[in-house]
């Protein structure tokens, strides 16, 4: 580029890689100013023209010219396994470098997520693996990331949470479950305990009767861990449960069990006394048996209307002859039952389907109500109307406050008490019915907490009933009324249970309370 169009007389190219040339031109010379050059490695280079014009201008450029591919990295890491009997706190992480011109790191930085990180520096000769020893003050999880510097120039990173686990304590132990009718059958239940949530991957059972059983499950198994076993006679029994969890951790608890002899079997049959088909008074028999003999001490009536009685049989009188009397209150389809308890405790059952047709005009309903969890009760309304009518609403009020639509409704209470639940069932052709019916709310309305085991030797376990579903702080005092231990729970209405890990606190008597704007309560335990 020149204003009076003189012509180069000499050109000179720097390459970057110190082999450098010159080219001399004629004044006549009308072709094009090419170089060629050729590199030894792929990179980038500072690459600079310098110009003598004839007349004796000068000039110069210079640019950075990418030869080959440009460079392109990834990082990565793996955490390296160790070997049985290394500290668990003792971690070691490989750096995977990745680069397209095959570059080596020049330096690897480690931030380890516990705030004592270290950067290491490689020369472009090393040959080895790209490792790092770091030791953690105490388990939980953390962030790792790595952190490469290419020779070269280009940079990459890559982080991943890693787990640093406890040292493995484990424990076991096991219930008994009396589900089957037949005495000698029965189940049990192991209850695995592993600090680091570790499944078992083999649990063997001593039943006492040298008939023995071990049961292998996989790491991937959510069930209970179930057993069954049928013994050939009643008696006292030495029952032990041992379990081996994965990462090698065993356990094993022993109990004491007693097998009864054979229980009583009991039978009652129900027998319906009917007027007329549209009568809404009906009559029932029932009759009751045991194998051996017993004496029946209760009989209790269900007639299906939500309407139930139960009757004690006096021991020194005959026993009565089993007949009622009960009025219904409208046509409709009902399922009466009697249940009849014989001493020792054998129960037998019988049920009959009620069936009343009505006559004319009808407007009226009941209800029925039924306890499925502690304060929760499933209300169901019935409506008595004819037959081309049809219900459009029910409508329910439960006396704390609440209400709710539909025919079939479940409702909890907050507290215990005596409240008054009201239905209004409205029908299409006008008919309005009111049914309202007084209803007890057992239970206590004062929460309750219970710790185990006491005294604690590292674990400690607490069952708290709440009243109230809400935010609750937990303290731990020592015996001086210093907080050592401080938590936030989430509670619900009903039983509420946590662990807490109190190996490190040191021997004495503490206090434990529990408390919210709402709640509060407190209980003392030892520390071994």
């Amino acid at each position: 580029q020149h204003n009076n169009n003189r012509k180069p007389s000499r050109v000179c190219w720097t390459f970057g890689d110190n082999r450098d040339t010159c080219i001399y031109y004629t004044e006549t010379y009308t072709g094009q100013y090419v170089v060629s050059h050729g590199y030894n490695a792929p990179g980038t280079y500072q690459v600079c023209v310098h110009i003598l014009y004839f007349g004796g201008c000068e000039a110069s450029n210079c640019h950075a010219i990418q030869v080959g591919r440009p460079d392109t990295c990834h990082a990565d890491f793996e955490r390296l396994p160790t070997s049985a009997g290394t500290n668990p706190l003792l971690a070691y992480f490989n750096a995977l470098p990745q680069h397209n011109n095959n570059r080596k790191p020049s330096q690897i930085c480690w931030n380890f997520g516990d705030n004592h990180d270290t950067c290491i520096n490689y020369t472009e000769t090393y040959t080895g693996q790209y490792i790092v020893r770091h030791m953690y003050n105490a388990p939980g999880t953390y962030q790792v990331c790595v952190h490469i510097l290419y020779f070269g120039g280009c940079e990459a990173s890559k982080c991943k949470p890693i787990e640093i686990a406890r040292p493995d304590t484990c424990g076991a132990d096991f219930v008994r479950i009396n589900t089957s009718p037949t005495a000698l059958q029965t189940y049990f239940q192991a209850l695995p305990q592993h600090n680091n949530n570790r499944k078992p991957s083999r649990i063997c059972w001593t039943f006492g009767d040298n008939r023995d059983t071990c049961i292998n499950y996989t790491e991937t198994f959510t069930g209970q861990y179930v057993v069954s076993h049928a013994y050939n006679a009643p008696g006292t029994y030495q029952v032990c449960v041992d379990i081996l969890y994965f990462g090698g951790c065993e356990a094993n608890k022993c109990h004491t069990i007693t097998i009864p002899p054979p229980q009583t079997t009991c039978i009652a049959n129900l027998f319906e006394i009917t007027p007329s088909i549209t009568s809404l008074t009906r009559g029932f028999y029932a009759t009751a048996s045991s194998t051996p003999p017993s004496r029946p001490d209760r009989i209790c009536w269900h007639f299906g209307d939500g309407t139930d009685t139960c009757i004690m049989i006096d021991p020194t009188l005959p026993v009565p002859v089993f007949l009622i009397n009960h009025t219904y209150p409208g046509p409709g389809n009902y399922t009466a039952c009697v249940s009849v308890r014989f001493l020792g405790g054998c129960i037998a059952e019988s049920c009959k389907e009620v069936v009343i047709i009505g006559a004319g005009n009808m407007c009226g309903g009941y209800m029925t109500d039924s306890l499925i969890a502690p304060r929760s009760y499933k209300f169901k309304a019935f409506s008595i109307h004819g037959p081309g009518d049809q219900v459009l609403s029910y409508h329910w009020t439960f006396g704390d406050g609440s209400s709710g639509t539909g025919q079939e409704i479940t409702h909890t209470y907050s507290q215990a008490g005596n409240y008054q639940v009201c239905v209004i069932i409205t029908t299409q052709s006008g008919c309005e019915t009111r049914i309202c019916r007084p209803l007890p709310v057992p239970g206590s309305n004062v929460p309750t907490l219970y710790l185990s085991p006491n005294p604690v030797i590292n674990e400690l376990h607490v069952d708290f009933q709440s009243t109230l579903t809400e935010q609750v702080t937990i303290r731990i005092l020592n015996a001086t009324g210093t907080p050592v231990r401080t938590y936030i729970r989430n509670v619900t209405v009903g039983l509420n249970t946590w662990t807490h890990d109190l190996s490190s606190l040191l021997p004495g008597v503490y206090t434990y309370i529990l408390q919210s704007p709402n709640q509060l309560s407190s209980a003392i335990f030892l520390k071994q």
